[in-house]
């Protein structure tokens, strides 16, 4: 209860000498510029994770 009565009557925060900064600009990666090549290299190792993983219990049987 204490921590919220400091919280709510803290001081409110002193604006820079400098003014307001504009945030940083974005990374230069696009995010979906190679979507379908990735997508098919995910299914392609998905089926092959199955493959294997199928490989490996009849060998064990």
């Amino acid at each position: 209860m204490l921590g919220i009565f400091n919280a709510i009557a803290a001081d409110p925060p002193v604006p820079s000498p400098m003014g307001r900064r504009k945030p940083p600009p974005p990374p230069g990666l696009p995010i979906d510029e190679h979507i379908f090549i990735a997508m098919i290299i995910a299914v392609l190792f998905g089926i092959y994770i199955i493959y294997s993983f199928k490989l490996k219990t009849e060998t064990l049987i």
